[in-house]
């Protein structure tokens, strides 16, 4: 198992935003559906030199192909870039 963060910029490369009700559309349609449990934190990221609004997600799994699989859903969804992967030592429950 690993904990894995996704950084989900919510500019649109040519021109836009994701909005919020978008954007909740896609935590309920994907992430809720791939993910039994995560954290979401809203950040500011800066991509290619320009700041934008980002949403944080930490989850901890062993299905490093739904981490994929959601990174490329957000992708698809809103014409992004990249969506950042950060992968780090499993997260202790206690």
């Amino acid at each position: 198992m690993q904990t894995y963060q996704l950084f989900f910029g919510r500019n649109i490369p040519n021109g836009g935003y994701v909005s919020d009700l978008n954007l909740r559309a896609f935590i309920e349609g994907v992430l809720d559906v791939a993910f039994e449990g995560y954290t979401i934190q809203h950040v500011q990221g800066v991509w290619k030199g320009e700041h934008e609004p980002t949403l944080l997600v930490t989850v901890c799994t062993s299905c490093a192909d739904k981490i994929t699989d959601v990174a490329s859903a957000y992708k698809r969804a809103f014409s992004q870039d990249a969506v950042g992967i950060q992968a780090m030592p499993a997260m202790s429950f206690v």
